[in-house]
């Protein structure tokens, strides 16, 4: 247990730069996904006006 959080104490700005970027990566491909025109083609999405 002392080794793993000597580890993680001595490479936590390794840890915060990693979680950063995946925070990152997630946030762009949820953003993409939403811009996505496939939704356009889904019939639950499809808006029909009369």
């Amino acid at each position: 247990m002392q080794t793993i959080t000597h580890w993680l104490t001595a490479n936590e700005s390794v840890l915060a730069v990693l979680v950063t970027v995946g925070v990152a990566v997630l946030l762009v491909c949820c953003l993409e996904c939403t811009k996505c025109g496939c939704r356009d083609k889904d019939e639950f999405f499809h808006r029909h006006e009369n």
